[in-house]
């Protein structure tokens, strides 16, 4: 009960005016204690709850929009797997089987594990597929990418806690360049990513044995996918000779050596005739490739078939040659990597969504070096900072930016890698003019 002239108390013997002062302290170090990782997993895991709980609201139609055709669930692990059982004519049958053999070794491990040979074709990759165990192959191989990739994240933040070792593995994991097209296609690009994710940072370790399985690490990935070589430039860059000859040593060993196991000179000669073909085709769909959305964007301007891919490939080749320059310029190191992921992701014609999960490069050096407080940051580099994490969180996400390509317009997703691309283009040439004018003037 209250009596007139008497303070108005909590429980603890606390007035309102003190209960006040101590919520508006509470919400201020809240405020200054935010770091970029909050803002992205807020953002990121808030797009995703929202993506899952419409979805089993609308019956699972955000799916049928968003998920790669599900007509393909798994064909790329069970293509590769099914061209494993055969080695010797594998590389005759061109288009499915446009890996180095050294990425048909790892297969043929796995194939091994339940070994099935079709007695019509290697194409029937269903067949493989649906054969007996072999979805726990499968699973088993997912298995081991998601603990490499626990392991990865360990090697970037060493802290511990929720956020750290749950939250944002899982906001990763069911972001849609993770689930709804590596994993979904069974793409051997995620394996990729986390592998030069980790080769990229254990390049600059102190420790040699690191180092040098960096270099290993970095060869490996060329030969599970080859145009991972451009990673290369770094040792360029900083000048190790060493490193680059030792570098090309691997190179050699896991790209050319396995032909000598698998597919032999006949083999060899089939795999450049298929990547040459990939070279050379441009699909106007594939807006997530630079002169695919060259070619889209010549035939909405009316341009014939052949000028709208001219237009493609001559784009295309200006966005390489100025990648390669960007990433000499750049400073920063995610800088560095995000311009060679750039080449990695939308310079090559043939590349499907899923090429986006070698992004996680970029995004775990975003976050490793931007690891403060906001609050200390300068207002300009608050939003610069703020901005990015906004554009990572909204790739690492279910894509809800999506406009379909029905409508005749791309991605959001691949809007927001352009977006930030351009934005760092504009930074990088800045900071360097800037440079050049300081050290013209002293």
């Amino acid at each position: 009960m209250l009596y007139k002239g008497r303070k108005c108390e909590n429980n603890k013997g606390m007035s309102n005016k003190e209960m006040r002062t101590i919520m508006i302290n509470s919400k201020n170090n809240i405020k200054n204690n935010i770091k970029i990782l909050d803002i992205f997993l807020f953002i990121s895991g808030g797009i995703s709850f929202l993506f899952l709980v419409g979805n089993a609201m609308n019956g699972g139609k955000f799916f049928d929009e968003l998920v790669m055709d599900s007509t393909f669930l798994f064909s790329d692990f069970f293509y590769h797997i099914a061209g494993s059982s055969n080695t010797a004519i594998m590389y005759s049958y061109g288009d499915p089987y446009s890996f180095p053999p050294f990425c048909y070794l790892m297969y043929t491990v796995l194939w091994s594990l339940n070994p099935y040979k079709d007695s019509e074709s290697i194409l029937y990759w269903k067949n493989y597929r649906d054969y007996d165990n072999m979805l726990v192959v499968f699973v088993m191989y997912n298995i081991i990418c998601i603990i490499l990739f626990l392991y990865c994240l360990k090697q970037y933040f060493k802290k511990s806690g929720f956020k750290y070792d749950v939250l944002l593995p899982m906001v990763l994991v069911i972001s849609y360049p993770f689930m709804c097209t590596s994993i979904q296609r069974g793409n051997v690009c995620l394996l990729v990513a986390i592998l030069f994710s980790i080769a990229w940072l254990w390049k600059d370790e102190e420790s040699i044995w690191k180092q040098e399985i960096a270099l290993i690490l970095f060869a490996c990935c060329a030969g599970f996918k080859l145009y991972p070589a451009i990673f290369g430039l770094v040792y360029v860059k900083r000048k190790h000779w060493k490193k680059v000859g030792r570098l090309i040593v691997y190179g050699i060993i896991t790209v050319f050596a396995p032909f000598l196991i698998i597919g032999g000179p006949e083999g060899a000669k089939n795999l450049l005739k298929t990547l040459t073909g990939f070279a050379t085709y441009i699909d106007p769909g594939r807006t997530n490739t630079v002169c695919g959305m060259g070619k889209w964007l010549g035939l909405k301007l009316n341009m014939t078939e052949v000028m709208a891919e001219n237009l493609g490939v001559g784009i295309n080749y200006i966005f390489f040659l100025g990648m390669i320059l960007m990433f000499f310029f750049a400073k920063k190191k995610w800088h560095e990597a995000l311009f060679l992921t750039a080449i990695l992701v939308h310079f090559i014609p043939s590349n499907y969504e899923y090429t986006s999960s070698y992004y996680l490069l970029v995004l775990l050096l975003f976050l490793k070096e931007n690891e403060g407080r906001i609050a200390d940051k300068c207002l300009r580099e608050k939003v610069y900072l703020i901005c990015h994490s906004i554009l990572f969180a909204l790739l690492f996400s279910a894509d809800f930016l999506m406009i379909y390509y029905r409508y005749g317009l791309i991605s959001g997703m691949f809007t927001v890698m352009y977006v930030m691309i351009a934005i760092n283009i504009v930074c990088v040439l800045k900071n360097e003019i800037c440079n050049y004018v300081c050290r013209d003037k002293w």
